[in-house]
């Protein structure tokens, strides 16, 4: 092969290899950009129920107030190892409900999350999450409480004062929980209606808790 074409062909070879690094960029960031757009859309099937400006009535020891398009709670009196919560006026049946969720201040090991099936402070269920990647879900049966699946570590939990999308989906006297849309646990012997809200959980009696809530979405299912 003669220099002119050596040098053709190389730049034959250098043009190909530019065109594909290229590519394989672009299909990278599709990748990507598919990948955030999956874990924050919607993947909820049923008919949206309009949230209006919710407002919220609080549990013992809880306290908040609506910071622009978030609403902060606080676990302001709540006792070490009990839920501090707020209840929309929503009754809801079969339903799901979606939050983006932050903690804002307390201790790694506490827990902040959703509110489901609540009927009274003696009536509810609650997934909760940590800034340690920890995860829970608890239910207050009668005035008793218990958990129903205890603090343990799961890996889609982002950490810190990371937001995290927290859903629940829940069908006659069953609750599926999600974070981050992949499914961590399910419950069963629940009341098959009640109100939804945020929650905050206290490890301890020191130091403040509280986490951001938006961008409230609900379904009927």
């Amino acid at each position: 092969m003669s220099k002119p074409e050596e040098r053709a062909a190389a730049l034959v070879s250098a043009w190909l290899w530019r065109t594909t690094v290229g590519a394989l960029t672009l299909i990278a960031a599709a990748g990507v950009a598919t990948a955030v757009w999956l874990g924050t859309r919607p993947v909820v099937t049923g008919t949206p129920i309009a949230t209006r400006e919710l407002t919220w009535a609080f549990g013992p020891g809880a306290s908040g107030d609506q910071d622009d398009k978030r609403f902060i709670l606080r676990a302001d009196t709540a006792q070490a190892g009990s839920v501090a919560y707020a209840t929309s006026d929503l009754l809801l049946g079969d339903s799901a409900v979606q939050v983006r969720a932050t903690r804002l201040s307390g201790p790694d090991d506490a827990g902040y999350g959703v509110i489901v099936r609540y009927r009274a402070p003696e009536e509810f269920v609650t997934l909760l999450i940590g800034g340690d990647g920890y995860i829970a879900v608890g239910q207050m049966s009668g005035g008793a409480w218990r958990w129903r699946v205890p603090w343990q570590q799961w890996p889609h939990i982002r950490r810190g004062s990371t937001e995290n999308l927290l859903r629940a989906e829940c069908r006659a006297d069953r609750c599926r929980f999600f974070v981050n849309g992949e499914f961590a646990f399910e419950v069963d012997n629940l009341a098959t209606e009640g109100r939804i809200g945020p929650a905050v959980w206290k490890p301890t009696n020191t130091g403040d808790v509280s986490a951001a809530f938006q961008d409230w979405r609900l379904w009927n299912q």
